[in-house]
């Protein structure tokens, strides 16, 4: 499988996709340079925050992080404060009026909403995740090989009890900290890994030390510029080449690419002069067919996709399609899976596929399904098929769906 990664800058909007095999698999927007009122690219950031109020009514409180809007914090976003808490530990017990604390951004202000943040605070690096919250080792679910697994839990293990090598211990919640596995990390050996761990765990060494000597609100650390950030969370070890369109779009990723990833920085390159990047593999076009709510296939028949808040709604048409409705459906299926994971869609979604009563034929479609969706990130739950040959599955939401991105960072 050929992994690429395009970077596009216009009007100082950075637009990334990822293609894999000629195909659009994903887009992510940012801009270059955060809006007046500094929102723009808050996602991941750190604050030292106060709670104006605890809502029980709501299990939520609402903290300042120094924005017009109050933040939104849930009782589950908020236990990772409490060592011992349950899932039914309630708001009140975590924290109350006044209480000062460290949260992070997860979803920015939209509309009349500010921004939601969680307690559960993580601090990224190359191949390595810190989360002071929790105290175990965890691996990517991207990483699928066991022995992998195995090997990556047990090296970080090894570095931080000390075991053979200076130890990266930071104190957690309860105990050490954990840690998560990045897939970045596979394949690294025990002293490559080590430095990573180490170089985030003076990041957080520092961020406590800033955290200790602020007043509430105030912004204690902000994440890497969208260029360096998206280097650091999509290229992988099998991606062949990383293209960016602009010239200072392209210094800041020579820039760090050859301090952070220097054995990869060869699949770095510029895009042709005059060229406009994203009409390769047709990106622009494929961008196109995302946004909009009708997907055409190539045999004639088409998608219909529809999102509210509650759910998406997605309707099989056959259309001029010569097939079977099993051919269709099996096409449906295929595309479909690319175009809720291209489109960010999350949460509960019904698929109206069209009608068949054989048993076999249904295993198939939802066979399509589970293959379409291997490799994703999102956790993905597929229910059986009705009697009808209606689908309903569910996946992680996102933190914006491509559309809400666009629109957020001015592309739509």
């Amino acid at each position: 499988m050929s992994h690429e990664i395009l970077m596009s800058v216009e009007n100082g909007l950075l637009r990334v996709a990822q293609v894999e095999d000629g195909e659009l698999n994903a887009v992510h927007a940012a801009l270059l340079k955060q809006s007046e009122d500094k929102s723009g690219n808050m996602v991941g950031q750190i604050y030292l925050a106060r709670v104006e109020r605890v809502v029980e009514r709501l299990q939520a409180a609402f903290v300042d992080i120094g924005f017009d809007k109050s933040a939104f914090l849930g009782a589950r976003e908020a236990r990772a404060m409490v060592p011992d808490a349950t899932r039914d530990t309630p708001i009140e017990d975590c924290v109350e009026d006044g209480d000062t604390v460290l949260v992070q951004v997860t979803r920015p202000p939209q509309g009349d909403k500010g921004a939601q943040v969680t307690a559960d605070v993580t601090l990224a690096g190359r191949g390595v995740v810190l989360a002071p919250c929790r105290s175990r080792i965890a691996v990517s679910r991207q990483i699928e090989d066991e022995t992998e697994r195995a090997r990556l839990t047990d090296l970080a293990e090894k570095i931080r009890a000390g075991d053979g090598i200076d130890a990266v211990d930071v104190d957690g919640m309860d105990g050490p900290s954990g840690w998560v596995l990045r897939t970045a990390a596979e394949g690294q050996e025990i002293d490559a890994l080590a430095a990573d761990m180490a170089n985030v765990a003076g990041q957080w060494e520092a961020l406590l030390e800033r955290a200790e000597n602020a007043e509430p609100p105030c912004l204690i650390h902000e994440d890497l510029g969208p260029v360096e950030k998206a280097l650091r969370d999509l290229v992988r070890a099998d991606t062949s080449a990383v293209v960016v369109e602009g010239a200072a779009a392209f210094a800041a990723a020579k820039g760090f690419m050859r301090q952070n990833m220097a054995p990869l920085a060869d699949i770095l390159s510029a895009s042709e002069a005059g060229e406009i990047l994203f009409d390769r593999h047709d990106v622009a076009g494929q961008l196109e067919k995302a946004m909009s709510p009708r997907v055409d296939l190539p045999s004639g028949a088409w998608l219909m996709i529809e999102t509210t808040e509650a759910m998406t709604t997605v309707d099989v048409n056959s259309g001029s399609a010569e097939g079977d409705a099993l051919a269709v459906n099996l096409e449906a299926a295929a595309a479909l899976a690319q175009q809720i994971r291209l489109r960010a869609l999350g949460g509960l979604i019904a698929i109206d596929f069209i009608d068949m009563t054989d048993e076999a034929a249904h295993e198939a479609v939802l066979k399509a399904l589970d293959v379409g969706f291997e490799g994703d990130k999102n956790p993905v739950r597929i229910g059986p098929m009705s009697e009808f040959s209606v689908v309903e599955m569910t996946r992680r939401r996102e933190v914006m769906t491509l559309a809400e991105a666009l629109r957020q960072n001015g592309g739509g």
